[in-house]
């Protein structure tokens, strides 16, 4: 299997660029540039034309539109190239050194896996179930991931996904919450995800006046707001259900994914099953 690397940014976010390069050359990586859609310079009206403007999860925001659009760039450009697999970046995380070690050695890729997580979102208290069995690569964690998991800056993803999620559109949901929420993403139901633990890689890589690139967060008010609420609240309440029994059971766990920005591989540690 042949792996490919992208990696998602502003044109304008230049700081950005040069820390993600020194991430990318201390990991082994070598990235192919995507230019994030900019949602100061793209119009929701044009936005619209792949999205909708409102989904399962609520008001779909201009700024939400932008990311999952600059992630579907770069499926688009994966699947015009010869690689099996690709690792999707986003242009502010850290990575550790032997994230190039996993891609280029996939002999340990699940055979029914779509997505490979390997990024932790910096939650103290979110807890993630996952299935008890897997296999262990370089002293870290492979496991089926059954619950939902936010943000979407470090993901490896099939062709066979990749082209499931460019048949979903129109797009109507945050794009975290449209790979990583099987109970409001339908398009996620489709594909088996997996979960690096303890993790390769952690948002966080910010250059000096680039956090907050691009216009305000719209914020739904009245009506608008209240639906949203109630639609999030009965989706994390049934995704709650939904894994109650294969925790109760002992088929998964509930655990809090962790951030290992050390090279953990040795000779042991390489393609051993988990139980």
């Amino acid at each position: 299997m042949k792996a490919a690397v992208y990696l998602i940014g502003l044109r304008q976010a230049t700081g950005r660029a040069e820390l993600m390069q020194r991430e990318l050359d201390q990991a082994g990586l070598e990235a192919v540039r995507i230019d994030a859609v900019d949602s100061t310079r793209v119009s929701r009206a044009e936005m619209l034309k792949q999205c909708a403007s409102e989904g399962s999860w609520g008001y779909f925001q201009t700024k939400d539109m932008a990311c999952t659009l600059s992630h579907a760039k770069a499926w688009e450009t994966f699947l015009a190239s010869d690689a099996d697999v690709a690792l999707i970046l986003e242009d502010d995380v850290f990575l550790s050194p032997d994230t190039g070690a996993w891609l280029a050695d996939l002999s340990w890729w699940p055979a029914d896996a779509g997505i490979v997580k390997f990024e932790r979102w910096r939650a103290t208290r979110l807890q993630v179930a996952l299935g008890r069995d897997g296999v262990t690569h370089l002293g870290r964690e492979v496991r089926r991931m059954l619950s939902r998991h936010a943000g979407g800056a470090a993901y490896a993803i099939s062709r066979r996904a990749a082209q499931h999620l460019l048949d979903s559109r129109p797009f109507d949901i945050t794009l975290d919450n449209l790979l990583f929420n099987f109970d409001a993403s339908k398009p996620a139901r489709g594909i088996r995800v997996y979960q690096v633990q303890p993790a390769l890689a952690e948002q966080g890589n910010e250059a000096p006046d680039e956090h907050a690139i691009g216009p305000a967060r719209h914020r739904p008010k009245g009506w608008p707001l209240v639906r949203q609420k109630l639609r999030r609240g009965i989706y994390e309440f049934r995704g709650g259900f939904r894994i109650l029994p294969s925790v109760v059971l002992g088929r998964a766990t509930l655990e809090k994914i962790r951030f290992d920005g050390r090279s953990l591989a040795t000779p042991q540690t390489q393609h051993t099953h988990t139980a």
